[in-house]
């Protein structure tokens, strides 16, 4: 009895066993994905519970219309096969109702596509896509649905079709629980702006979420910069309109009690004295806790290190906050590290511009002493070339610790120019300019430019050409020739010449140069009613001049200036053992400065200007090397000679000295396209003598644009205290001009 009921208990084992899942019915997807999503294993117990619950999760995946379940007893166990129906696949996709946006933009964020297997859960993830997408670009209250056409041929059509609302705009961002600080100082410091009068240009009152989390970071940064170490900023309540036009941001604000700093200790590899440290920090104990002050500290004294060719130096942070006392305690802890020398230095990424053109602005070379501030002046050098649009500069380790790469990344930007400009005051004194520039000739770093000007009072042609380094020596010759034609309401006069330059530089910063000009002058075209003065300026002259210039310039981006200076003295000399008609003497100097500011991300500009031209032999200073003072580069709100003297019929004629100071501050308006605006203050005269000093103040506002078509300035100055025969403003508009 025994042996035979064996055999028939392993039997009734095998049967209550799966031995085998199938599935049967699909098509076009592929069995181990339906499979995937089965839970029930070969060789295991059956469970009916189990495998209802596989069915489920089979039907789940979207792409079927119907599963059903098919068991079967066999002598090795139970074969369970799920019988599938697929859906059709989708044959076409149609877009309908939008009309803000273009629909290759919408079919980019959908999950489907044409020739896949219909999916209803993909379908619903696409609409909510499309939402996300609208919602990004201020649409919140779209309504999106969807329908599916079954065709004849066993396929389907989706067509999605929406329903454009106006588009929403941030209309008011409120702080609750803030009493230190206003909501208009918060503000500054968040990137979602309210809407304003010119969101049509910078996009104001649009909302990104991923940008109002930065926000609600640099709200918080802000007030940890402030003391407020403990401050909170929550995640912000977005309130959308029922109309779906407006939104309401609201932010929660913690602040806390505001610290102070308190002890200021250092550890570690201490290679000066803790008063010397101490020295070079901004952060002062009993002073309230700037965050922003203690990185710049720890900048510092990674810089100090690092200057001595440590480059790997680590300051590390340890610091103690004390809640009873309300300060916080540092302590800079220094890992010096070995000291590193410079093994290869690699230049990558310049497909056009020569290595050595990259090396030669390098203030550092293979074998050298790794120093930090080589590594920034060389950054600042090969910013200023203005040849890239980026400079990334990593320093790799090797497998010798005292040794490492440099890797100089560099983006090469478009260095031919073809602009154009127009300016003007009035309608009769228009101009078009023209210039086609190339700053890095073939990659040598050599620049050639051709500018032409035509109007109704100048016409101007002018050639160029700057050897950087001459005999691959640090020396810059240069070379122009140029004819120049202006016209007054009394006279006219040409100017065809040529000049030759050599610039020597002297430090990083300071550079002199050495110039001779050579020019043939026609004053002609003399009104007879024109001034005695003018009278007597009419023939044709040659001007042999030499001059010295010494100039410094600590400019971070020529491009983009935020800080730093740029001042320079000309010294001129005509005539005399350099033969020529006219004989004079000229100083001009000018110094400018920027100043960054906090505010806005923005930047004061000052430059004061001043000029003198002496004769001498007794041959007076010719019309035109006088001072012309008026218009976009001296003071603005008067045309070009305006601020300064004119004869008995009111025609300008230029001074013999000149003075003005410009006061500006530059702002962001879009800082994605490079928009910025100005506010200007400036004052000054072209004079001949102090008595016929008379100071012009004039104010206004503009908007610069880096453009793809180049600089574009647009300004409109007003005289702040006219006289009666002195005009009251004066706009003017340039394009591709430098500033």
């Amino acid at each position: 009895m025994l042996i035979i009921a064996c055999p028939a208990s392993i039997f009734a084992l095998d049967a209550d066993r799966i031995f085998k899942i199938e599935i049967a019915g699909n098509e076009r997807i592929d069995t181990g994905f339906v499979l995937n999503a089965v839970k029930s294993k070969e060789n295991e117990a059956y469970n009916a519970d189990k495998v209802k619950e596989d069915m489920k999760n089979i039907y789940k995946t979207g792409f079927f219309s119907d599963v059903q379940i098919d068991v079967k007893d066999t002598d090795k166990g139970k074969i369970v096969t799920f019988v599938v129906i697929e859906r059709p696949p989708i044959k076409a996709i149609y877009i309908s109702g939008n009309k803000k946006i273009k629909t290759s933009d919408l079919v980019e964020k959908l999950k489907i596509r044409t020739n896949t297997v219909l999916n209803t859960d993909r379908i619903k993830e696409s609409i909510d896509e499309l939402k996300k997408f609208y919602a990004s670009k201020g649409y919140y209250a779209t309504a999106i649905n969807y329908e599916i056409d079954y065709g004849e041929e066993y396929n389907a059509t989706v067509t999605i079709t929406v329903d454009e609302p106006s588009q929403a705009h941030v209309k008011k961002i409120v702080f609750v629980g803030n009493k230190a600080f206003k909501p208009s100082v918060l503000k500054r410091y968040m990137r979602t702006k309210e809407k304003g009068l010119f969101s049509w240009i910078t996009g104001s009152g649009i909302l990104d979420e991923d940008n109002l989390e930065e926000d609600r970071k640099n709200v918080e940064a802000f007030y940890n910069d402030n003391g407020y170490v403990r401050a909170n900023i929550g995640v912000p309540d977005i309130a959308v309109s029922k109309d779906g036009k407006s939104i309401t941001i609201t932010l929660g604000v913690q602040e806390g009690d505001i610290y102070k700093n308190g002890t200021i200790d250092f550890a570690g590899d201490l290679m000066f004295p803790k008063d010397e440290l101490t020295g070079k920090l901004k952060s002062k104990t009993g002073n309230i806790f700037r965050s922003s002050l203690y990185h710049e500290d720890v900048l510092t004294l990674t810089d100090l290190y690092q200057d001595k060719g440590y480059a790997f130096c680590d300051v590390a942070p340890l610091n103690v906050i004390d809640d009873k006392t309300k300060t916080v305690n540092m302590v800079f802890n220094i890992s010096k590290g070995t000291e590193v020398y410079f093994n290869r230095i690699n230049i990558i990424g310049n497909a056009k511009t020569r290595d050595k053109v990259i090396r030669r602005e390098l203030k550092f070379a293979e074998g050298d002493r790794f120093s930090s501030s080589s590594l920034k002046e060389s950054k600042r050098k090969l910013t200023n070339t203005t040849y890239f649009k980026d400079i990334d500069m990593k320093l790799i380790k090797t497998e010798d610790p005292a040794k490492a790469n440099m890797d100089i990344s560099v983006e090469e930007r478009p260095t031919g120019t073809l602009s154009v400009g127009v300016g003007y005051s009035t309608a009769e004194n228009a101009f078009v300019t023209g210039t086609i520039s190339q700053e890095n000739l073939l990659g040598t770093g050599r620049n050639l430019s051709l500018e032409a000007s035509l109007g109704s009072i100048t016409h101007e042609f002018r050639i160029s050409y700057l050897e950087p380094y001459i005999f691959d020596k640090n020396l810059h010759a240069g070379a122009s020739a140029f004819n120049f034609t202006r016209i007054f309401d009394t006279y006219d006069y040409k100017r065809q010449g040529g000049s030759l330059s050599l610039t020597r530089p002297l430090t990083d910063f300071v550079k002199t140069t050495v110039q001779y000009r050579l020019e043939n002058v026609d004053v002609y075209n003399v009104e007879d009613d024109a001034s005695a003065y003018v009278q007597n300026q009419s023939g044709s002259s040659v001007t042999s001049a030499v001059s010295l210039t010494l100039a410094r310039n600590t400019i971070d981006n020529v491009m983009n200036p935020t800080k730093g200076s740029h001042s320079a003295i000309t010294v001129e000399y005509a005539g005399g053992p350099l033969l020529g008609d006219n004989k004079f003497v000229s100083v001009v100097g000018y110094a400018g400065k920027y100043f960054p500011v906090s505010f806005l991300d923005s930047a004061f500009f000052i430059k004061a200007t001043a000029g003198t031209i002496r004769q001498y032999s007794g041959v007076s200073v010719p019309i035109f090397e006088k001072f012309f003072i008026g218009g976009l580069n001296s003071i603005r709100g008067f045309k070009y000679g305006e601020a300064g003297p004119t004869d008995t019929n009111g025609e300008v004629i230029g001074g013999i000295n000149e003075a003005f100071c410009n006061l500006e501050w530059i702002f962001p308006i879009f800082k994605p396209a490079g928009l910025k605006g100005v506010i200007f203050f400036d004052a000054g005269d072209g004079f001949d003598t102090l008595d016929s000093f008379s100071l012009k103040t004039t104010g206004g506002f503009g908007i610069r644009w880096f453009s793809p078509m180049g600089p574009i300035r647009l300004e409109l100055g007003f005289n702040l205290n006219p006289k009666e025969d002195e005009r009251k403003n004066a706009f003017e508009f340039t394009i591709g001009t430098q500033y």
